[in-house]
């Protein structure tokens, strides 16, 4: 049994870029502490924080010459795959849920090939286009029921998943006639042609789905309406507040309509609008207030956030780790909030708040960098920020496919670090999120801290992160009243690689495709200051 300031000494050597780090310790120790008896300052969500996407994209989507989608799809992707069972599995860890998001950009150019729906026109994905600016035909890719069974089954086979899928909200609508020379892929934003609309959802495709849905009686705990088709952040479409907030209750009552007292399945939740945020207060406030007065408000608002920006910038291997661009996520998500609260009719309850989409470069991802060691630097300091402010989900993009993939798209399936680092956090963060108090306020820049508590308040949980790549710091770590200190710690050899140690030991699939058991591999720790080496992070168990 240890006391609640302990030692962690790492031997580890760390490589970064290929060059060897000279490593300073500062002169002072740093005191974190959290008060275990205290009330949390927020709560994550009751089902899950920890979030998956299986995208639409077809093997033809490239981005910068790369094309890393072969058969990633969920209309593809191999649902037998023990791999992808055990991976999902493993981030669903005892008496926990994880979100397997079914959605992207291409959700709202599909059809629904279903009983009732009169739709001939459901058909495969086109070949790649610049006539949209998503890259592919209007009205291009199609669902199955036979598809969507095998989707529904998968999930339910696996304890803790649990289904979110994306509805197709521009069916219905006409898009502006552009010049037939017109590049909308590329140069959207000198044709306004690209992304205006005009006229009201079809939501007849979306009921035969919805209707289908409950008659199986398949639960589905969320169903999203569009795909960031709003305001000025609007890839393919920029509705309008007034438009969307109307078609996306009308989404609402269809739901209500479908699921009754007597259906089998709990009656699913209605998110939107899967936007990016970009400062549009006008936007997300007016769908706030309009979505409240014409049905009720948003189960749940969700925001998209590509923090290191395009996936060609060779520059977002620094923003990974940059605390000027980590910190961003502050001031978005207190804006959103303040936001969706302020329109939050007084009496009516704020809908949650979820992180609808990351994955930390957009465009598919950079190799190198956002399927590597460095992508889990922005990755749990979003976690740490945006549950700290009361976000209750966060969504990545992906579970497998593009270059941000938690598995490799390989046959093998092998997990990046980001895996291991959301696996962590599945098993030992608690959804009480409690204050930290930190004595140094300039270093807390580059050391990030975090700490949450479990229900039963007989664990607390720190998440420490050194964002310096050349200083190491002294931490007295408390939790008063706890002790029995385990700790977590991952490093990698550089940070571009692909493979990371849990306290030395190499975290990969063993020869049976199993998965390690991260919660198994705390190592306790020697009294007194714990030195967190430069470029690496930990979880720190705290324990009654």
């Amino acid at each position: 049994m240890h006391t609640s300031t302990l030692t962690l000494t790492l031997t580890s050597l760390l490589l970064a870029s290929q060059n060897l780090i000279i490593v300073h310790s500062s002169n002072t120790p740093i005191s974190i502490s959290a008060d275990p008896t205290s009330n949390p300052i927020a709560l994550t969500s009751q089902t899950s924080f920890g979030c998956l996407a299986l995208d639409w994209w077809p093997a033809s989507k490239c981005d910068y010459d790369w094309c890393p989608w072969a058969v990633s799809s969920f209309l593809e992707v191999d649902l037998t795959s023990k791999v992808l069972k055990k991976a999902i599995s493993t981030l669903a860890p005892e008496d926990t849920n994880v979100f397997l998001r079914l959605g992207g950009s291409l959700c709202d150019f599909v059809r629904y090939d279903f009983p009732g729906s009169h739709d001939d026109e459901c058909r495969d994905f086109s070949d790649p286009t610049n006539s949209t600016r998503v890259g592919y035909e209007l009205g291009s890719g199609c669902l199955k029921t036979d598809r969507w069974d095998e989707l529904n089954h998968f999930c339910a086979d696996i304890p803790g998943c649990t289904l979110i899928f994306g509805i197709n909200a521009l069916i219905g609508r006409e898009n502006s006639t552009c010049p037939a020379d017109t590049d909308c892929h590329w140069d959207s934003a000198d044709n306004a042609c690209c992304t205006e609309w005009s006229g009201n959802w079809n939501s007849s495709n979306a009921e035969a789905l919805l209707r289908y849905t409950e008659a199986q009686g398949y639960d589905i705990y969320a169903f999203e309406f569009g795909n960031e088709l709003t305001g000025k952040g609007g890839i393919q479409a920029q509705l309008d507040a007034d438009t969307y907030s109307t078609d996306f209750c009308a989404l609402k009552n269809l739901i209500d309509d479908i699921w009754t007292s007597s259906s089998s399945s709990a009656k699913p939740k209605v998110v939107g609008p899967d936007n990016s945020y970009d400062g549009d207060d006008d936007w997300f406030g007016n769908f706030t207030a309009l979505s409240f007065e014409k049905c009720g408000g948003p189960d749940v608002v969700t925001w998209h956030q590509y923090l290191l920006g395009a996936g060609v910038d060779s520059a977002a291997d620094e923003k990974s780790r940059d605390p000027n661009v980590l910190d961003e996520q502050i001031k978005n998500g207190k804006n959103l909030k303040k936001i969706i609260y302020d329109n939050t009719p007084e009496g009516s309850t704020p809908p949650e708040i979820w992180m609808g989409e990351a994955g930390g470069a957009y465009n598919s991802g950079r190799p190198g960098v956002t399927d590597a060691f460095t992508s889990s630097f922005w990755y749990l300091d979003g976690f740490g920020i945006l549950s700290e402010n009361s976000e209750q989900t966060f969504c990545r993009q992906t579970l497998v496919g593009g270059n941000y993939g938690l598995l490799q798209n390989t046959e093998q399936k092998d997990p990046n670090p980001d895996f291991f680092a959301l696996a962590l956090w599945q098993n030992l963060m608690g959804k009480n999120v409690m204050e930290v108090t930190r004595s140094d306020a300039a270093a807390d820049r580059y050391i990030r801290s975090y700490a949450h508590q479990s229900d039963s308040k007989d664990q607390l949980t720190f998440l420490l992160i050194n964002l310096n790549n050349e200083t190491a710091y002294d931490v007295n770590l408390s939790a008063p009243g706890m002790s029995r200190f385990e700790d977590f710690t991952v490093t990698s050899e550089s940070l571009d690689s692909q493979v990371v140690f849990l306290n030395g030991v190499e975290l990969k699939l063993n020869d049976e495709g199993d998965f390690p058991n991260v919660a198994t591999l705390g190592v306790e720790a020697a009294d007194g200051p714990l030195t967190l080496q430069p470029l690496t992070y930990g979880f720190y168990t705290f324990k009654k």
